[in-house]
């Protein structure tokens, strides 16, 4: 299996977060990367607020900004007409 490309990785976390608000470790799982190797995308997505660090009881809730859905939005279309194009990310 090939690498994933740094915007491919972007739309998974984006596209997993918009269908289930997570915690950073379960997050790690669900997009298939190391935790360390998530969190420093986390804390620029975080600071470029693309995603938002919800704090509850027991834990911390990641979730998309209506920026995030934005951009989510345009990462799948560019996805679409590179596809119609056939290219990739």
């Amino acid at each position: 299996m090939p690498k994933r490309t740094r915007v491919e990785i972007l739309v998974d976390i984006l596209d997993t977060l918009a269908h289930d608000p997570t915690n950073p470790t379960r997050l790690a799982t669900l997009v298939n990367m190391p935790y360390d190797r998530l969190k420093p995308i986390v804390r620029e997505l975080e600071a470029k607020g693309i995603i938002r660090s919800v704090r509850s009881e027991r834990s911390t809730i990641l979730e998309l900004t209506p920026k995030g859905i934005e951009l989510l939005k345009e990462l799948k279309r560019l996805k679409k007409v590179l596809q119609d194009f056939g290219l990739s990310l």
